[in-house]
């Protein structure tokens, strides 16, 4: 069984999810959504993710996004589901 997942792995699916295209752009700072560029996730986040093979890159070696796998959009619905019924909504 996999360790759960840290806030900042929560967090950074949750970003993605929410994204144009389910997809982190690389910036100076990290990784971030077009829509939330405040929000900005560090290699090292990205990276845990790409481990879990909840993210991929669209090159390992020097990635300039990082788009949700399979298993990351279940684990990203799953997230959102769980915020929603906790805020009580619908």
């Amino acid at each position: 069984m996999a360790a759960p997942l840290k806030p900042l792995e929560r967090a950074a699916l949750v970003t993605a999810f929410a994204a144009a295209g389910h997809v982190l752009k690389r910036t100076r700072g990290g990784f971030c959504s077009t829509r939330q560029p405040a929000k900005v996730f560090t290699r090292r986040v990205t990276n845990w993710l790409y481990e879990r093979a909840l993210i991929d890159y669209d090159d390992p070696s020097f990635p300039t996004q990082a788009t949700l796998t399979k298993s990351g959009m279940a684990q990203a619905t799953a997230l959102v589901e769980q915020a929603r019924l906790s805020a009580g909504a619908p």
